[in-house]
């Protein structure tokens, strides 16, 4: 979504094909999300910047695998790293 509204704002340079293009999810594009949503939800856990109803993927990994945070943020890491 990020990328289609940063082309939005590009004007006339963008073409018709490029929103296309964006639209097809490529692997650039699939990348940054799944980079950004990770960083994010790290983030997000370590300096607990949540309400108290959300819920955060890291406290699901941990609990899920019954892991400590630091193993969470390290297997959060590595796809981070692999995108």
């Amino acid at each position: 979504m990020l990328a289609i509204t940063a082309f939005v704002g590009m004007g006339d340079v963008i073409t018709p094909e490029t929103f296309e293009w964006a639209a097809n999810d490529p692997k650039i594009i699939k990348a940054s999300t799944i980079i950004c949503r990770f960083i994010d939800d790290i983030a997000e856990h370590k300096f607990n910047h949540r309400r108290e109803d959300d819920c955060s993927a890291i406290e699901c990994y941990m609990e899920q695998y019954g892991v400590t945070a630091q193993e969470a943020y390290d297997e959060f890491n590595k796809h981070i790293e692999s995108s």
